[in-house]
């Protein structure tokens, strides 16, 4: 079982380290299991692929060339981005007043959203 991360989809995160260091970007996808996550616009990689077979009498071939596409980051090497004061910050599990767990950036104490499929 993959371990329970901070960064969700939908973080403004800060790289850490590597040549994409210091710059910002919107979390598009994580990947629990492997460690990874993709941010928007950067870690661009190129991959040259071959035009694909046609199928069928309506089916389109698929465009071969070069694919510009997000390469995923560990998510070690990202760090989420206070919304108080828009600068790096830790995470940390907290609960509210009724017992719903929720994300609190530690530099501010501000609570942070919450991913789409829940705490």
């Amino acid at each position: 079982m993959a371990a329970k991360l901070h960064i969700v989809k939908g973080d403004t995160v800060v790289v850490r380290r590597g040549k994409e260091k210091g710059k910002r970007g919107v979390v598009k996808a994580v990947f629990p299991k492997a460690g990874f996550a993709t941010v928007e616009g950067l870690n661009i990689v190129k991959r040259h692929t071959k035009a694909g077979q046609q199928r069928g009498n309506m089916g389109a071939a698929q465009s071969g060339g070069i694919i510009e596409k997000e390469a995923p980051f560990p998510i070690s090497a990202l760090m989420a981005v206070d919304p108080k004061d828009n600068a790096p910050t830790r995470l940390r599990r907290g609960r509210t007043a009724d017992g719903v767990p929720h994300r609190v950036a530690v530099r501010s104490g501000e609570p942070l959203r919450e991913s789409a499929k829940g705490a």
